[in-house]
C-alpha cells in the first residue's frame, strides 16, 4: 500500500513585519511638489519677478464671483524660494511665494474669500523667473518695458537672447525673435525721461528705438522734445545726428577725378555736412570706377527726383546712427557677438573695401563713441598705431568699424537698385542695431513694396 501524500505547510495569515519602502515613505510624507492645498490668503506673498502691472482686478474677481475659479495657483515654499534666491529675501513677507496667479489672488481678497486653491511647486524653484515671463505673456499683453525687465532679468540668469526667445516662442502666442529680446532689453539703457513716457503710453515703440541710437542721454532728451512737439522721430534723430557729426566725415576726398562721389547728407533740408551750403556734402567711394546707369524702374515704385535723393539721404542717415549704436554697444566678450563679427568681416572681406573713406568713418564712429583708446586724429594713423599696440580687444573694435564702415560706404554709393550685398548689409542692421528702413526708396529696394500714394 502506497504511502499517505504530505500535506502542504500552511502559510501563515499573520501580516509580516517589513520595512517601509521608499516609494511607500514617499507617499507617507504630507508635503510634496504637485500638492495641492487649500491656503489662507494671509499666508502668501506676491512674486518678486512679477512685473506685470495690477490691471482688471475688480473685472476678474466680479467673474471669480459668478463661475468660481476655474484653475488654481501656484505657490513655493518660502524657504525653498530663499536658499534660491536670497537677494530677494526682504519681498518675501509671508510662508508662501505665489509662483503665478498674483492676479487671482488679489482677486479673491477683494471678495474677502479666507483661502484659496493653491499647487505647491518647489520643483519648479529654479526656473521661477521663466515661468513667471511666461505665465504672464499667456495670460496678458505685457507692456514693451515690462517685457524688457523680464528678459534682462532672465539674461542675468545667464541665457542668452536666443534662447529665451525659444523657451518664451515655445508657449507664447506667436514667435518672439531674438532679435526682438535684444530691442526690449537695449530699450532699458534710454534716459529716465524717455522711459517715462513710453511707460505712460505717450512715446511709440519706434520712436523710442530711434532715440536709442543716440547715445547721449542730453541727446535723447532733445530728440523727445523734438518729437513731442510734432516732429517725425526719424527727422528728430537725423536733426540731432547732423549738428553733432564731426566736419572730417563729410569732407570731401582729394582722390581727383578717378572717385565717385556718395551723398551722405542727414537728409533733413539743413547744411550739409562737413562743408557750407544747402546741397549735400559728399565723400569718396575710392572704386575708381563710374556708377553703372541705374535699372528702370516701374512708374508706381519711382519717386520723384527730389523725393528720390532725400529718401536716399534720409535711409544713409538713418543707417549711419544705427551703425554708430552697434560701434557703441558691441560687446567684444559676449558669446553672441561672435556671431555678429564674423558676419560683418565676412562681408567686408569678401566685397572689395572702400579702405579710406571706411577708416575715417569708423574713427569718428568710434570718436563718438568714446571708444578711441589712442591718441591719433588721422584715420590712418590711428589704425596703424592700433595694429602695433598688442591690444587684441582693441584690434577686433578697430577691425569691426572699419568692416562695418566698408559694407555701409558700399551701401550708400550704390546708386542703382541695390544687390544682395547691399540688402545683406541692411539685413544685418536690422538684426543687430534696431535699424527699422523708413523711406519709400529703401522698402522698395528691400522688396517691401511701398503703398501707392493717394492719387493714384
Amino acid at each position: 500500500m502506497a504511502a499517505p501524500l504530505k500535506r502542504p505547510a500552511r502559510k501563515s495569515t499573520k501580516p509580516v513585519e517589513t520595512k517601509t519602502s521608499a516609494r511607500e515613505a514617499l507617499y507617507e510624507d504630507k508635503v510634496r511638489s504637485g500638492d495641492v492645498f487649500e491656503l489662507s490668503l494671509t499666508s502668501l506673498c506676491p512674486n518678486p519677478f512679477n512685473k506685470r502691472q495690477m490691471k482688471g482686478i475688480p473685472e476678474l474677481a466680479a467673474t471669480i464671483a459668478e463661475v468660481g475659479l476655474l484653475q488654481n495657483i501656484a505657490h513655493i515654499r518660502a524657504e525653498v524660494w530663499i536658499a534660491q534666491y536670497p537677494e530677494t529675501r526682504e519681498q518675501i513677507t509671508a510662508d508662501n511665494v505665489i509662483l503665478f496667479g498674483e492676479h487671482r489672488w488679489r482677486a479673491f481678497q477683494q471678495l474677502q474669500r479666507p483661502t484659496i486653491s493653491s499647487q505647491l511647486r518647489d520643483d519648479k524653484v529654479e526656473d521661477a523667473r521663466l515661468i513667471t515671463l511666461i505665465e504672464n505673456l499667456r495670460r496678458a499683453q505685457l507692456s514693451v518695458l515690462e517685457e524688457a525687465e523680464h528678459y534682462q532679468a532672465l539674461r542675468s540668469e545667464g541665457l542668452s537672447y536666443e534662447q529665451i526667445a525659444e523657451k518664451v516662442g515655445e508657449t507664447a502666442e506667436g514667435s518672439i525673435s531674438k532679435g526682438t529680446v535684444w530691442k526690449r532689453v537695449k530699450l532699458l539703457e534710454l534716459d529716465e525721461s524717455v522711459l517715462a513716457e513710453l511707460h505712460d503710453g505717450k512715446l511709440a515703440v519706434s520712436a523710442a528705438e530711434k532715440i536709442l541710437t543716440l547715445p547721449d542721454p542730453a541727446d535723447q532728451r532733445d530728440a523727445l522734445k523734438l518729437i513731442q512737439g510734432g516732429m517725425h522721430a526719424v527727422a528728430a534723430q537725423s536733426q540731432i545726428l547732423s549738428r553733432k557729426r564731426p566736419a572730417e566725415e563729410g569732407a570731401p576726398s582729394s582722390g581727383g577725378a578717378n572717385h565717385e562721389t556718395v551723398i551722405v547728407s542727414s537728409g533733413n533740408g539743413g547744411g550739409a555736412e562737413g562743408g557750407k551750403g544747402t546741397g549735400p556734402s559728399t565723400v569718396s567711394s575710392g572704386n575708381g570706377k563710374p556708377a553703372p546707369p541705374r535699372q528702370r524702374q516701374r512708374e508706381e515704385d519711382k519717386p520723384a527726383p527730389d523725393q528720390f535723393e532725400q529718401d536716399r539721404a534720409t535711409a544713409a542717415a538713418d543707417r549711419d546712427a544705427a551703425c554708430q549704436h552697434l560701434v557703441e554697444k558691441v560687446d567684444l566678450a559676449a558669446p553672441e557677438t561672435s556671431e555678429m563679427l564674423v558676419q560683418v568681416l565676412t562681408a567686408a572681406t569678401l566685397a572689395p573695401p572702400q579702405q579710406g573713406p571706411a577708416q575715417q568713418r569708423a574713427l569718428a564712429w568710434l570718436r563718438r563713441a568714446g571708444r578711441q583708446e589712442l591718441d591719433e586724429s588721422r584715420a590712418g594713423a590711428y589704425f596703424n598705431a592700433v595694429l602695433d599696440s598688442g591690444n587684441e580687444d582693441l584690434r577686433r573694435l578697430a577691425a569691426f568699424a572699419c568692416a562695418l564702415a566698408a559694407c555701409e560706404l558700399r551701401t550708400s554709393s550704390r546708386r542703382q537698385s541695390w544687390g544682395s550685398r547691399e540688402i545683406s548689409h541692411v539685413q544685418f542692421l536690422q538684426q543687430y542695431a534696431l535699424y527699422v528702413p523708413e523711406t519709400r526708396w529703401e522698402k522698395k529696394e528691400l522688396g517691401q513694396r511701398a503703398a501707392v500714394g493717394a492719387s493714384r
